[in-house]
């Protein structure tokens, strides 16, 4: 009988040696796996969104030129927006400056994109009726001005920012002069920063989309001070 029970005992303790073991075997095996699971989660949010990645790295130096696409307001609010950084400084035709503005580049009496070395041209788009007839032009006017501003543009390889800072310049009406504005500007762009309630109907999305351009999307207008003012930095001298 003793020779029994001490039989039965030690197979209890083999069996439980058994699996202790494999017990030690399962976890380290779920570990391993959890282990490479994160390895490939960190992999896919490396490669994830490479557009929005490379629109977190995009600098500028000075100087910039900033104008409007359908003559709209849109341009003079950027100007005070980027005096607003505390960073830059707006030049003028006689003072050196890190950015400047001009309404109609390349238009008689006024300045050309080959005045100075720009690093790159702002065009705010926006259009309004009161702006176009200050300038005394029509909307065709403005998009014959804008096809031939973004041609030497590219010619000069001076890197075009498509920025829409007005929440109210979209229509749902294609041939609405904003959103001609847009078709104008934005597929030649290499970055589009955007207020939120400009693009409700992602439409900025699409053509970020299609056309693989970094798109940037601001809750409000103010908070495209602080974007530029990490942007925008001053050339050495």
């Amino acid at each position: 009988m003793r020779k029994l029970i001490s039989g039965i005992l030690l197979i209890a303790l083999l069996l439980s040696l058994v699996a202790a073991a494999f017990a030690e075997t399962s976890e380290t095996k779920t570990e391993a796996t959890e282990a490479e699971a994160a390895t490939e989660v960190e992999a896919d949010a490396a490669e994830a969104d490479p557009d929005a990645a490379e629109a977190e790295k995009l600098i500028f130096n000075t100087p910039f030129l900033i104008t409007n696409a359908g003559q709209g307001p849109g341009g003079k609010m950027c100007r005070l927006l980027m005096t607003q950084t505390g960073t830059l400084v707006l030049g003028d035709d006689t003072t050196e400056g890190d950015f400047y503005y001009d309404s109609e580049p390349g238009a008689n009496g006024h300045g050309t994109l080959d005045d100075r070395e720009y690093t790159c041209l702002i065009v705010v788009i926006g259009s309004t009726d009161k702006g176009l007839g200050a300038s005394g032009i029509t909307i065709e006017d403005e998009l014959a001005r804008l096809e031939k501003m973004v041609e030497h543009a590219e010619e000069i390889e001076l890197p075009i920012i498509a920025v829409l800072l007005e929440k109210d310049k979209r229509s749902e009406i294609s041939t609405n002069a904003n959103e001609r504005c847009i078709d104008a500007i934005c597929p030649h762009a290499v970055w589009m920063i955007v207020v939120k309630d400009g693009n409700a109907d992602g439409r900025f999305d699409k053509l970020s989309e299609e056309y693989d351009i970094p798109l940037t999307i601001i809750n409000t207008t103010l908070d495209f001070t602080a974007l530029a003012r990490e942007t925008f930095v001053k050339a050495e001298e």
